[in-house]
């Protein structure tokens, strides 16, 4: 039988500046941020990592899919999420913290891919600069008091780039995304409450739509009916702890809001078409 795969977890941002909740730096094959997780088969961090591709071509599995880099792409991996080591390719890594994020809330779930078109990529490209040159003259320039609000400039100039990304159709699990507030709250609640909110119905009563409202704007922001995001999100939680812990099967369901092994042995079976057990074994070799 194969090992079970060993998952690394960072915790500080930064790799000398702990206090620090931002850190920029290049994508390198080896040195700084690889050689902080070579020990690991797979890394779950307790930060957002933003990568940036510039140059070469590779994929990476994030959460047991699988995302592609090359030049233009850029992969936002949020925290908590199982991922392999970024690749040998070129770009700019951008990691930071939600406490560094401040308040704003709407930057902590939703789409994670992007393939940027010239205009775009121009763009992202000029507001990452700026943030990239804020950050060198703080973190490595002299000290001096023309430094005293350089956290807060930090601050304000990665808010402005997330911004600037949140303009730019994004993809979600591979597919684009419209905007739409009405689904990105209901995305948003599936993200929070998966585990304990089952049906369209219990998600519309809680944002306080009609469930026709919440199903029309889930169709028009991603092709997907209420269900089946509610149930792809189970799902990939429960493919999750099924490859990467020893929990039970009895356990795993009882963890996503199943009070019946026999049912969430159903839904995970419906869902994707493989039995729970067969489905570990399958991944475990």
């Amino acid at each position: 039988m194969a090992l079970q795969p060993t998952i690394g977890r960072l915790d500080a941002v930064h790799p000398t500046r702990s206090e620090l909740g931002v850190c920029l730096a290049p994508l390198r094959p080896t040195g700084g941020c690889m050689d902080r997780n070579r020990a690991f088969d797979l890394v779950r961090t307790e930060f957002h990592v933003i990568l940036l591709c510039s140059g070469g071509s590779a994929d990476q599995m994030v959460d047991l899919q699988m995302h592609h880099h090359e030049p233009g792409s850029l992969l936002w991996i949020r925290p908590g999420q199982v991922h392999e080591r970024p690749p040998a390719v070129e770009g700019t890594a951008v990691c930071f913290t939600d406490e560094f994020l401040g308040a704003d809330a709407s930057m902590r779930v939703g789409p994670t891919s992007w393939n940027l078109g010239p205009d775009d990529l121009g763009d992202v490209r000029a507001h990452l600069a700026v943030l990239e040159g804020e950050y060198e003259r703080y973190v490595f320039g002299p000290t001096g008091p023309h430094l005293a609000q350089g956290d807060t400039m930090l601050r304000h100039l990665l808010l402005a780039f997330l911004l600037r990304l949140g303009q730019v159709p994004a993809l979600y699990a591979g597919k684009p995304v419209e905007r739409h507030p009405v689904a990105q709250a209901f995305f948003d609640l599936v993200e929070r409450s998966f585990s304990t909110l089952h049906t369209a119905e219990e998600y519309a009563a809680v944002l306080g739509y009609s469930s026709k409202t919440v199903a029309r704007a889930s169709v028009e922001a991603s092709g997907l009916t209420p269900k089946r995001v509610i149930d792809a999100r189970l799902a990939l939680e429960a493919r999750r702890m099924l490859v990467y812990t020893d929990l039970s099967v009895c356990v795993v369901g009882r963890r996503l809001g199943f009070d019946d092994a026999a049912n969430f042995c159903k839904f995970f079976t419906r869902a994707t078409g493989i039995a729970p057990g067969a489905f570990r074994a399958s991944r475990r070799g």
